[in-house]
């Protein structure tokens, strides 16, 4: 059976974005994505150790959350100081229903914006007594079944795995616009620009947001910017 069309851009366009963040020395470690078919119209994008994400959702502490999808390489890539990236996607042929984009700072490390030229270097922190940050995960969830309108919107991102925060967003959103958020917010300096190196936008998901939702605080996935 021929993979369709959406499922396979969508690994070509991760896989792109691994290898710039590994060229620009932003990633330490990397699992390539692989697709999955699931069912006879079902395909998924995901990586070696997905099977880990569940432990992320129990009442754990987060040191020890970060840690085990750590040891278990449970992530698509891990970053210079430590965070951690997933980004799962399922599809029923060419229709998305459903991605899991997260992302897991380092409790350990200062983040990278505290002290770049440090990690540059290739050197660890050891002093963390001066860390002004609390590290908490983020994500972005896409679920067209169990959308309910408000309540719980297609996409919604959520800040600290806090069960009642669904932050409405306009549209699923791509490989390249998760990664660009992250690297954008957590790791963009005047000196280190990872952003304008990445490799252009080549997808695009129509927006879901509905109407109420709209009229609420949300977030706006661009739309049209692809190559």
């Amino acid at each position: 059976m021929t993979t369709p069309r959406c499922p396979q851009n969508t690994k070509n366009d991760l896989e792109g974005l691994l290898s710039s963040l590994i060229e620009r020395g932003v990633a330490d470690d990397q699992n390539f994505p692989v697709l999955r078919q699931y069912s006879a119209e079902g395909w998924e994008v995901s990586f070696a150790g997905a099977e880990h994400v569940s432990f992320a959702m129990g009442d754990i502490d987060y040191g020890e959350i970060h840690r085990e999808l750590s040891e278990k390489r449970s992530y698509n890539a891990k970053l210079i100081d430590g965070g951690l990236l997933q980004l799962m996607y399922r599809f029923n042929g060419d229709l998305l229903v459903k991605h899991r984009l997260a992302f897991y700072p380092s409790p350990s490390l200062r983040p990278f914006q505290d002290d770049p030229e440090a990690y540059m270097r290739d050197e660890l922190f050891i002093d963390i007594v001066s860390r002004r940050i609390v590290p908490f995960p983020l994500r972005f969830d896409y679920d067209a079944e169990a959308a309910k309108d408000v309540e719980h919107p297609h996409c919604h991102l959520t800040l600290g795995d806090i069960k009642g925060c669904r932050i409405p967003v306009s549209a699923p959103l791509t490989p390249r616009w998760f990664i660009e958020f992250v690297l954008r917010n957590f790791y963009q300096t005047d000196e280190h620009d990872f952003v304008s190196s990445l490799p252009k936008h080549g997808l695009d998901f129509p927006s879901t947001i509905t109407g109420n939702e709209a009229a609420l605080m949300h977030m706006v996935v661009p739309y049209g910017v692809s190559a």
